[in-house]
């Protein structure tokens, strides 16, 4: 009988398993499907020949990580790294584009393209602070201050009614509620927002 029985062997279950093993405990995996990755897992679900993504296709937090950096997930897996990050349509035609480049994409939005650069360069100057502040010092003193004010005012700004103010054009607006959607809750709020503005962050 093990120490622990994880149940699940996507990338949390997995990450848990290695934590408790390196710990000294007995670990047992347990897996409903054929396969590691949970919503990694890549298969042929229609055709042969022609892979699709099992539930994401998208990490935005995977090279951020500070578990998958501990164990070289950079050197040991060739990450794919698109010029376009995502997009939100807008209507049948049109679609407001974030880029890899944080000028490129200001640059697309028009009279926003400013409040865009200024919202996102000081959290991307300090991601590192707001990676550790929202994976696990919102219960502590955080170690970066600077980037807790940078991330905590911008989310509290996007969060609420003043979100109108920062961002006023479609095409802003859509790239910022397409990210914040993720995360369940009330929209705007501040908590749904902080969750949006580190998922843009990641796409710079």
């Amino acid at each position: 009988m093990p120490d622990v029985n994880v149940v699940g062997a996507g990338p949390n279950g997995l990450a848990a398993a290695v934590v408790l093993a390196r710990a000294g405990l007995s670990v047992r995996v347990t897996e409903l499907a054929g396969t590691a990755g949970g919503a990694l897992r890549t298969e042929e679900l229609t055709l042969p020949g022609f892979r699709h993504d099992v539930g994401s296709a998208v990490h935005p937090a995977a090279l951020a990580s500070p578990f998958f950096r501990a164990f070289g997930l950079t050197t040991r897996v060739p990450f794919i790294i698109p010029e376009v990050s995502y997009a939100h349509p807008l209507d049948a035609v049109r679609a407001a584009v974030a880029y890899r480049s944080l000028d490129r994409t200001a640059d697309g939005l028009g009279r926003d393209g400013r409040a865009w650069a200024r919202l996102f360069q000081p959290v991307l100057n300090r991601l590192d602070g707001v990676v550790a502040l929202t994976g696990n010092q919102l219960l502590r003193w955080p170690d970066d201050p600077v980037a807790a004010l940078a991330f905590g005012l911008r989310a509290v700004g996007l969060g609420t009614e003043l979100q109108r103010g920062i961002l006023r054009g479609e095409s802003a607006q859509a790239l910022f509620a397409g990210v914040a959607a993720h995360a369940p809750g009330r929209q705007p709020s501040p908590a749904t927002a902080g969750a949006g503005l580190l998922l843009a962050a990641y796409a710079h």
